[in-house]
């Protein structure tokens, strides 16, 4: 997908990651080379945030610490800042007015809303297993994202 020969920037969504951790496996890697040729892989600390929000077991605990201090050596880690927030809101209230949500789904997908827009950001591409929700983010958020790999090993 790099016309210009320098490594894709990708960013897994948490739907990527959770069936690679439910395995104890840290990085899921899936035909991501074979997709993108030369890449480089990025986390999101939001991503980062729900994985251990979801992790009530020692293992998991462990290898979440594993990977996030991983991508933190490398700085890799993505941190939305002050722009990105302040575009999720207005993202988020055009959703909430084109589509009419709850304000349950609307908090739910403030995290997809922020890995889109710091995704944007540096040029990354989102991989996600989460289609429904990103292309209504991307009708008002210009990123790309990329269905991805699920339930590959099934």
């Amino acid at each position: 997908m790099s016309t210009t020969g320098l490594p894709v920037k990708v960013i897994f969504d948490t739907s990527i990651y959770i069936p690679f951790v439910n395995d104890g496996i840290a990085y899921p890697t899936g035909n991501l080379h074979a997709d993108f040729g030369k890449h480089m892989l990025y986390m999101s600390v939001v991503v980062m945030e729900e994985l251990y929000a979801g992790a009530f077991d020692t293992q998991s605990i462990k290898l979440l610490d594993t990977l996030y201090k991983t991508f933190k050596n490398l700085n890799r880690l993505l941190v939305p800042e002050a722009a990105d927030w302040q575009g999720a809101g207005k993202v988020i209230a055009k959703i909430g007015k084109k589509y009419g949500f709850e304000d349950i789904f609307l908090s739910k997908i403030t995290h997809d809303v922020l890995i889109a827009a710091s995704a944007r950001r540096i040029g990354a591409i989102v991989i996600t297993n989460n289609r429904k929700d990103f292309l209504r983010i991307q009708e008002f958020v210009d990123f790309k994202f990329y269905q991805g790999y699920e339930e590959q090993s099934a």
